[in-house]
């Protein structure tokens, strides 16, 4: 395994991805995992490309990029569009020697907001990755879904099988679980036959009016237990790369809300418990001063923070992939 960084970890800085690249070069990071495709070449021109992956190459740094979009729901796209769209963008990826892809289905605006109910979401989406998958096949490449605020692991394993796991799996947000109320040690092993991709994300998860919520905290600062979780994921990749996606924002879990938890079918009792003692165990903590109240900490700009959080969170997983999981070394 390796730790590098998802490019979102990095937007105070005001830099290019090869930029950000040199940030992770300089910083003791094994790589980079950026964003789509067309923010390095908006018309897919094979020159900047080739040369962002040559850059990265040269510094002896990994690197992921993105495609989409899929949902043609939250784009706004005839299904047809993005059937399309996205051969150009996974050939562009396969040439440069990208095949394992990032993408997302939305985020909480598609599952919760849109007319559209979110099941018909999912079987449109499935539909167009079907009519995808010969062109992942033809080049080698995988679509990894990311559990984005949108699709719960168990929705994504589900259309992996559908598809076929050879070109779609997942990118495990392992954080992000717990907006739809999933233990993250649950939600990795649900995951970890199909994860092909990470975003390596910690947060403290409490109790407020709405519900369940969680904030962002570096990797080893938050309840993700990462000594469970890192031999569940090598035991299936065990050059699974781990990019840090670190960030400020809160975000609310609703679970006192019938609705919401309406709309979390494959939530079993038992496993909602475990989060909400997940959470008491946090919020116990908090109570105790033991962890900075949440709005006081929330304040403070990421930026001025984000150096000391990343080196933190760096250092804290490539200590446990070196002491706890040495079969993990990538």
């Amino acid at each position: 395994m390796k730790v590098g960084l998802d490019s979102y970890s990095l937007h105070p800085l005001e830099r290019d991805e090869v930029g950000r690249l040199a940030y992770c070069r300089d910083h003791g990071f094994a790589g980079l995992q950026a964003g789509n495709l067309r923010r390095t070449s908006p018309g897919l021109d094979p020159g900047p490309l080739k040369a962002f992956r040559d850059a990265a190459d040269a510094m002896g740094l990994y690197t992921e990029v993105s495609v989409g979009p899929i949902n043609p729901h939250g784009a706004g796209r005839r299904p047809d569009e993005i059937v399309e769209g996205l051969p150009a963008q996974i050939e562009s990826a396969a040439a440069c020697g990208w095949n394992e892809l990032h993408a997302a289905l939305g985020g909480p605006r598609e599952r919760y907001e849109l007319a559209t109910p979110w099941p018909r979401q999912l079987a449109d989406c499935t539909d167009i990755l079907r009519r995808v998958a010969p062109v992942l096949r033809h080049h080698g490449c995988r679509i990894n879904l990311e559990t984005h605020g949108d699709t719960t692991t168990w929705e994504l394993v589900r259309l992996c099988e559908a598809v076929g796991p050879d070109c779609i799996g997942i990118c495990l947000d392992t954080a992000n679980v717990l907006l739809f109320g999933e233990h993250p040690t649950d939600a990795a092993r649900r995951a970890a036959p199909y994860t092909h991709m990470t975003h390596a994300k910690d947060a403290i998860l409490y109790f407020t009016d709405e519900g369940l919520t969680r904030q962002g905290r570096p990797p080893g600062r938050g309840c993700v237990d990462w000594n469970a979780i890192l031999p569940i994921l090598a035991a299936h990749a065990p050059d699974l790369t781990l990019s840090i996606e670190d960030h400020k924002m809160v975000f609310t879990a609703p679970i006192f809300d019938a609705d919401w938890l309406a709309q979390q079918p494959d939530l079993t009792r038992d496993e909602l418990a475990r989060t909400v003692a997940l959470a008491w165990s946090v919020h116990r903590r908090i109570i105790a001063g033991e962890i900075p109240d949440p709005d006081q900490y929330e304040r403070i700009p990421f930026a001025d923070e984000m150096d000391e959080r990343l080196a933190f969170g760096r250092d804290y997983l490539n200590g446990l992939i070196r002491d706890l999981a040495p079969n993990t070394q990538g």
